[in-house]
């Protein structure tokens, strides 16, 4: 009987082959079903619906059905006997009439003489699917009107990968007759009806009576349950969560500390800026201060420098570098005198002193450094009587001066660089020299 069951709806599924199953409605009521939505070639609608029911399976997991307590019905059974149970799904529990007057739900579980029951067995189907070809089969099998009928049904798995099928029909007519006669008390709107399940424990729930009242009270602890665990959630993620922000606050709090002491040092780093500029500056004047100094400067510098008896042959100066050349009693000892005196440093004699056979005094060569002067010294040339002018001319910068004249370093009447009428030659006298310096 259960095949010729399973051929009939499979008869009605290729009856409808070109109606979308996908839909929640029965076959027969939609005789020209819209084509569905598709994206990619998936079929929309059937998406989110498996999404839908996979949600709702995720739902009754043990995991999450803590979050959705179960009221508390009271149960009128066939034997006149009343039990307590926390929704369909679990088995009665007989207790005492204090327990049961506690409940605020009541159900009413019909006879089997008011039922009509089949077995079926359909391969596996999505739920849209299957409540569609169960529409259709409890229309082939009902004896009662439409408007009279109401059914519902029990899945459990079966062998070779198919489907049991439980279906339950009764006559809402009949279901009200009974609850007035057995229970008049119970109000039909308000009391549930159920079935006992033929396979496992629990009950089944007949819709279309008291049941919206239950679901709408379950749906409110749902949501308060889902609004506590999401409480519970935001409390352990800002748990979590604290410590960064508290870091965070603290970087912001250090960085607006840093800005205000930026702002509270910046006339320091101004003046410190200035600082450095102006010490660059003094570099740069020290820098310049090191140029060379004036040729009289020098040339007064190297005359007090050196000593009585000795005669410059050439002089050459290079920036603060001074090259001469010349004749004098001792080298050794001229070099001594020049590296202690003040304001020269790093003599030396690029050659050796020679003394040629038969002359008086040691020709040499010697290099040293002039110290910059601190400030600049215009050199004022002293007064020369008449006859000193007119018998000697003044020393210039021009050259060396011919071995004839002798050019006295260090004369006795003024510090000046022209050469002395008393220390030179009287030949000399008549023929100046013109030493170049």
């Amino acid at each position: 009987m259960a095949c010729a069951w399973g051929a009939t709806v499979a008869t009605a599924i290729g009856r409808a082959g070109l109606i979308d199953m996908s839909t929640m409605t029965s076959a027969a009521h939609l005789p020209h079903a819209p084509t569905p939505t598709r994206f990619f070639g998936v079929n929309m609608g059937a998406f989110w619906r498996d999404l839908l029911t996979a949600w709702q399976g995720m739902l009754e997991w043990p995991v999450l059905s803590w979050l959705w307590p179960q009221l508390v019905v009271r149960l009128y059974l066939p034997t006149g006997e009343q039990a307590v149970c926390r929704g369909p799904s679990s088995a009665p529990d007989l207790a005492a009439p204090g327990v049961t007057g506690s409940a605020r739900l009541q159900a009413v579980v019909l006879p089997e003489s008011l039922l009509l029951r089949k077995t079926l067995s359909l391969p596996r189907l999505q739920s849209a699917e299957l409540l569609s070809a169960l529409r259709l089969e409890v229309q082939n099998l009902t004896p009662f009107a439409p408007d009279d009928l109401v059914w519902t049904h029990d899945v459990t798995p079966g062998e070779d990968g198919l489907l049991q099928v439980q279906l339950a029909l009764s006559s809402r007519r009949l279901i009200n007759q009974h609850l007035q006669a057995a229970l008049p008390q119970l109000v039909p709107q308000v009391a549930e009806v159920w079935l006992t399940r033929t396979a496992g424990a629990g009950f089944l729930v007949l819709p279309g009576f008291g049941d919206a009242r239950r679901q709408r009270q379950n749906l409110g602890w749902r949501w308060a349950s889902a609004l506590l665990a999401l409480l519970a959630l935001m409390i352990a993620a800002a748990m979590a969560l604290t410590p960064t922000v508290k870091l965070y606050f603290k970087v912001v709090q250090a960085n607006l500390a840093m800005a205000s002491l930026q702002q509270k040092a910046a006339p320091a780093i101004a003046q410190r800026e200035a600082l450095v500029r102006i010490s660059e500056q003094l570099s740069s004047l020290a820098a310049l201060a090191g140029k060379p100094i004036p040729p009289l400067q020098a040339l007064k510098r190297i005359t007090e420098a050196l000593p009585d008896d000795t005669s410059l042959l050439g002089l050459q100066i290079q920036g603060l570098k001074v090259n001469i050349s010349g004749q004098t009693g001792n080298a050794a000892a001229l070099m001594k005198q020049l590296g202690a005196t003040p304001g020269l440093h790093d003599v030396k004699a690029p050659a050796p002193a020679t003394k040629p056979l038969g002359a008086p005094k040691e020709t040499f060569t010697i290099e040293f450094m002039l110290d910059p002067a601190p400030a600049p010294v215009l050199f004022t040339a002293p007064a020369t009587p008449a006859s000193a002018t007119a018998s000697a001319p003044t020393a210039t910068h021009a050259g060396s001066a011919p071995a004839s004249a002798s050019v006295p370093a260090k004369p006795s009447s003024a510090p000046t660089a022209a050469v002395s009428s008393a220390s030179a030659p009287a030949k000399s006298a008549s023929a100046p020299a013109k030493p170049t310096l």
